[in-house]
């Protein structure tokens, strides 16, 4: 009885142990079921909250894990990294730590060239450009220094010119100052001599007036003397060229004739050619007939001819020239008459040039001309000679000279000298015209000679 007693509080025991053993296995599972629970809740909490940073797919990128590892090995997490480098991004780009995304965007908008270009691209960009305008300020700088010693040594030389025109003036006034003294000298010496010598200075003056009209009287008689011996010279003159073959007058100087016209090509051929010594570019005034070649009673000028050629080949016989000038109305026909006043196969005519010539038209007549006139005289078999003597056959005179005022004492050495110049060439011209008159040599200006060869367009 005693030991059925003992063994049933032994189950008993054993089965109390074993509730509670029970009971606390169950607690504690239904605890750590609890703490399961939370865990997968935060667990999956925890994944959403990395899923927001990067998610699943993205983890295996080589560059999430090229930041891992960075942050890793700077013992920062992922996010801090990323949040220190953005910082020290902003900081060194915009300057500013702490600016958003979308204001460093419209920053970098607002910069000349930054769209469609990335930022080390507008760097470099920008990076070219001021090295050009480093260049270009240096290039400034330098032309700028250059400037600046050109306007110091510019400012040199002024001074140094200044400094010399000083000087001079100095020595002009030191100079005048002693004229002054010379000249007051001097004129106190007049005024001592003109009151010593006053009555004899009046005796000489009576004197040298009397000899003044005796010498004017005597002049007059040499001018009377030599007037009537210009006459005679003249008249002697005149006796010697009536001795000689005179040359033709200018109403005869008819050189040949128009033989053919060729209308179409605006060409004539005329009589004369390489056998009467025809030059290439000559040119002719063309007549209707020898009686055409006159002068004018009202105006003093010769006719001009109807027409002027150019010869422009040159044969045996003949010669083709080109029209250079017609006149309406009254047609080039075959018969018509040529004239040039220098040209003559038989004769080398001798011209006397002198005055000033417009021989281009300009209205003005210059020295320079003279010598083109010249020029082509000789070159149309004429000669040049200097003064009028017994074979000259021309005398050809443009405008006369113009004096200028005569130079008052002090003038420079050129002005005197061209005035004296002047004067010569004036009188030359006026003995060439007087010389030309007295002796009966054809006389030709500007406009008898241009209607008679045909050397200067109307």
């Amino acid at each position: 009885m005693a030991a059925r007693t003992g063994a049933s509080v032994g189950v008993a025991v054993t089965i109390t142990i074993l509730g509670a053993l029970g009971l606390g296995l169950f607690v504690t599972t239904m605890v750590f079921y609890g703490k399961s629970q939370k865990a997968l809740s935060d667990l999956k909490t925890t994944n959403e909250d990395n899923a927001r940073f990067v998610s699943p797919s993205e983890r295996d990128n080589a560059v999430v894990r090229s930041i891992t590892d960075e942050a890793q090995s700077e013992r920062m997490s992922a996010m801090g990294f990323l949040i220190k480098n953005r910082r020290q991004l902003l900081e060194a780009t915009a300057g500013d730590p702490d600016m958003s995304i979308a204001e460093f965007k419209l920053l970098i908008s607002a910069i000349e060239g930054a769209e469609g270009s990335s930022l080390a691209d507008l760097i470099a960009n920008k990076n070219t450009v001021i090295e050009l305008l480093n260049k270009q300020l240096a290039v400034s700088d330098a032309e700028r220094s250059a400037a600046q010693k050109e306007s110091r040594d510019q400012a040199e030389r002024v001074a140094a010119i200044e400094g010399e025109f000083n000087m001079s003036s100095e020595d002009r006034q030191r100079e005048v100052q002693g004229m002054r003294g010379h000249v007051m000298v001097l004129e106190n010496k007049i005024t001592e001599l003109e009151g010593k010598y006053g009555s004899n200075i009046e005796e000489v003056r009576a004197d040298t007036t009397t000899k003044l009209n005796e010498m004017q009287a005597e002049l007059d008689r040499v001018n009377e003397d030599n007037t009537s011996l210009r006459y005679t010279v003249a008249e002697l003159r005149g006796e010697g060229r009536a001795n000689r073959t005179r040359p033709l007058n200018e109403e005869a100087l008819v050189d040949g004739s128009v033989t053919q016209i060729n209308i179409v090509d605006n060409e004539v051929l005329i009589s004369i050619g390489r056998q009467h010594k025809a030059i290439l570019g000559m040119t002719f005034a063309i007549y209707d007939s020898p009686t055409d070649i006159r002068q004018n009673e009202l105006t003093d000028e010769y006719q001009i001819g109807k027409a002027v050629i150019e010869i422009i080949r040159v044969e045996e016989g003949f010669s083709r020239a080109r029209i250079i000038e017609s006149s309406q109305g009254n047609p080039i026909v075959r018969g018509d008459v040529i004239a040039n006043a220098v040209y003559d196969p038989n004769k080398t005519y001798k011209f006397v040039v002198d005055g000033l010539f417009d021989t281009n038209g300009n209205g003005v007549a210059t020295f320079f001309e003279r010598e083109e006139l010249e020029a082509l005289i000789e070159r149309w078999g004429g000669k040049l000679v200097d003064d009028i003597d017994g074979d000259v056959d021309f005398v050809v005179l443009g405008e006369r000279p113009v004096l200028p005022p005569q130079p008052r004492i002090g003038a420079p050495v050129a002005v005197i000298k061209e005035y004296n110049r002047l004067q010569h060439e004036i009188r030359r011209y006026d003995d060439l015209m007087n010389g030309a008159e007295a002796t009966s040599i054809p006389l030709l200006n500007s406009n008898r000679l241009q209607t008679l060869i045909g050397a200067f367009p109307n």
